[in-house]
């Protein structure tokens, strides 16, 4: 068996797939919102890259640009 990692995945629980937020419009329709839910953990995110990359913490120096 073939065992494949991938960097993409919930940096919360692990889960390496993700589903578009559905809800309904005001006519009653039902459109997607923008957002994503994680289907391990189920939170919400603003967009793929805030699923997947690690948040930084206060403690991690941003990268400087080298002169």
């Amino acid at each position: 068996m073939v065992n494949y990692k991938t960097i993409y995945k919930c940096h919360e629980c692990g889960a390496t797939s993700y589903q578009k937020v559905i809800d309904r419009a005001q006519n009653g329709a039902l459109l997607p919102t923008g957002q994503y839910r994680c289907t391990g953990c189920r939170n919400i995110f603003s967009d793929i890259r805030s699923w997947w990359e690690p948040r930084r913490s206060a403690e991690q120096p941003c990268a400087t640009p080298s002169a």
